[in-house]
């Protein structure tokens, strides 16, 4: 006996069509707002990748800054700093006028460092602890110490540098600085080099972030220019300062700049590229405390 296999009608088969189109859609979407959630959280991470970027700057920079006499200007784009490079004690002082020639052994520092334009002054600590800064001069690397240092009354002694950094070593330098007076200092004395550095938000450099917000440092001596550090950030970038002993930062700049014990970092990092369907890239809001040292509470 012979029995007819029944086939596919076409209803069956449309409704086989529809569901599979229904599953098609479904998964499409589905890939689609996964797509659309990874390019998204990738925006967020470029965001808070950028801002982080910032504060690894200016945090090893700001926090060395000394509020008594560090400050030069401060807004809620930019602000203008004596920032510390290099630390050392004085070896010999002369005066012959105008000029007051200080030997000074550095603790080490990179040699790069060190030879990097933007040498602004120094500044001599007191036996009260205070810093007192002297603008201007001319800097000599001498290399390796010599008797000046090594020397009575000095008897300063070299750090040998690690071989994994031999240009960071005990280096010796000569500074000479017509200050329009005498300013020796007593051998022994600890000194500073420091760099008048400016920061500010501006408009970005970069051709691909065109029109957008860049945070710059830009050295202001020495023929120094200025750098993009990291872009790019929404607009709302700023300063904020902590005023005297308030625990709450405050947009407005004190009267007295030496009031400021401290920064606050408002850093709205954003991403590259805007993701599909959003209508402006991705913003990660990155915000830091920064607190100057030295500072009498």
């Amino acid at each position: 006996m012979i029995h007819s296999r029944r086939g596919v009608t076409i209803i069956e088969l449309l409704i086989a069509m529809v569901i599979a189109a229904i599953l098609g859609a479904a998964t499409l979407s589905l890939m689609m707002s996964q797509s659309r959630f990874t390019e998204r959280a990738e925006g967020q991470r470029a965001g808070r990748r950028v801002g982080r970027s910032a504060i690894n700057v200016l945090s090893n920079d700001l926090r060395m800054v000394d509020p008594d006499w560090g400050i030069e200007a401060a807004s809620a784009s930019s602000i203008t700093v004596k920032v510390p490079y290099a630390l050392g004690v004085v070896c010999s002082a002369a005066y012959v006028s105008p000029n007051t020639t200080h030997v000074i052994a550095l603790l080490p520092v990179d040699s790069v460092v060190l030879a990097s334009v933007g040498y602004s002054g120094y500044a001599t600590r007191g036996n009260t602890g205070v810093y007192t800064p002297v603008s201007g001069g001319t800097v000599t690397d001498n290399g390796a110490l010599t008797s000046t240092c090594t020397s009575a009354p000095a008897n300063v002694f070299a750090i040998t540098a690690p071989s994994s950094a031999p240009n960071q070593k005990t280096r010796q330098i000569t500074i000479v600085v017509n200050a329009g007076s005498d300013v020796r200092v007593a051998v022994g004395t600890p000194v500073m080099l420091y760099r008048r550095t400016n920061y500010y938000f501006g408009n970005s450099n970069q051709t691909a972030l065109s029109g957008r917000t860049a945070l710059w440092r830009n050295y202001l001596d020495g023929g120094g220019s200025a750098v993009e550090l990291a872009a790019p950030f929404d607009v709302s970038a700023a300063f904020r300062f902590f005023n005297g002993a308030a625990t709450v930062s405050q947009t407005a700049v004190p009267a007295d700049l030496t009031d400021i014990k401290g920064f606050e970092l408002f850093l709205p990092g954003e991403s590259d590229l805007t993701a599909r369907k959003a209508t402006a890239p991705e913003q990660a809001d990155v915000t830091t405390a920064i607190f100057l040292v030295n500072r009498a509470q």
